[in-house]
């Protein structure tokens, strides 16, 4: 900022000292054109008044440069500094927000990294139970079926020994009457039972 206040300062010497030069020589250049013989005068063209005309023009300048150094100057520099300021400002504040948006982006990311993984363990989890219940199901509906088959196996083996006691007191009730009306002899029930007991093992 102090390079751009020297700059200026610099500047608006130049510019005085440049236009004291200018003024000087185009006073020189129109009084000589004002000497011409048979020419009227102008008093400003007059060179008996160029020293006082060239004093009043250096306090001027003074004053102007005066005006320019310790008014336009250090106001020009205030806003420049503010503006640079400013600039500064907005800079951080960019900055400040660049970091935050990728604070969040790393935040979101890793958020939704941690769901992905926690959907996939739940999923496994899910999968696990499934195929513990199916297991587990599996296994009683065999102890079941399992059961099922030994009750029925029971009931049938009941049933056949049932079926062959009835058949056997059957055969021996028909054997005796049979016996005892062909031969007309009555025959023992020890007896009667030993004959169908080998029959029925002879066909079995």
């Amino acid at each position: 900022m102090r390079a751009n206040f020297d700059s200026l300062r610099s500047v608006a010497r130049h510019g005085i000292v440049a236009t004291l030069a200018y003024g000087v020589g185009a006073s020189l250049s129109v009084s000589a054109m004002a000497a011409e013989p048979g020419e009227a005068k102008l008093p400003q063209l007059d060179i008996q008044t160029y020293p006082s005309q060239i004093f009043w023009l250096i306090i001027a300048f003074i004053v102007l440069y005066f005006l320019v150094s310790k008014i336009a100057v250090p106001r020009i520099s205030e806003v420049l500094s503010e503006r640079e300021e400013r600039i500064a400002d907005d800079l951080d504040k960019a900055e400040t927000l660049k970091k935050e948006a990728e604070q969040v982006r790393a935040e979101y990311e890793k958020a939704l990294g941690e769901a992905r993984d926690k959907a996939h363990a739940a999923t496994r989890e899910a999968q696990e139970a499934a195929a513990k219940s199916g297991a587990a199901l599996e296994a009683e509906s065999q102890t079941k079926i399992a059961g099922m088959l030994k009750d029925a196996e029971s009931r049938i083996a009941a049933a056949r020994a049932e079926a062959v006691g009835n058949v056997r007191s059957v055969a021996r009730d028909v054997a005796g009457e049979a016996v005892s009306k062909l031969i007309g002899v009555q025959v023992a029930e020890a007896d009667i039972d030993k004959m169908v007991d080998a029959t029925m093992e002879a066909r079995s």
